[in-house]
């Protein structure tokens, strides 16, 4: 019974690998073809409808989800924001100098 078991949950996880293999290659395919930013817009539009987690252990997804997380997508593309995420001090210094640029001058 145990040999069955080690034996499926290595079959499993051969199998993933190689989708994951299979999916990163399609992704560079459609970057090469020059739909990087369609692919893009779509694998965030399906995270976005899905709720998936953004970030798993790489282990983790590799056991458990039939394609990978949409970071290894998003870099098999080739695929960057034009906007940055997140807080920090870049962000609150590109705020502050957007506030400036659009307060008008006084006239004395």
């Amino acid at each position: 019974m145990r040999l069955v078991c080690i034996s499926l949950y290595s079959i499993t996880l051969t199998s993933r690998v190689f989708q994951h293999k299979l999916t990163l290659h399609t992704d560079a395919f459609s970057h090469k073809l020059g739909y990087s930013t369609e692919l893009a817009s779509s694998l965030i539009k399906l995270q976005i409808q899905n709720l998936s987690s953004m970030d798993a252990d790489w282990m983790y997804s590799a056991y458990h989800y039939s394609h990978p997380i949409l970071t290894e997508r998003l870099k098999a593309v080739g695929w960057t924001s034009e906007t940055k995420v997140g807080g920090g001090d870049d962000a609150k210094k590109a705020d502050e100098k957007k506030a400036e640029a659009n307060v008008p001058e006084k006239e004395l």
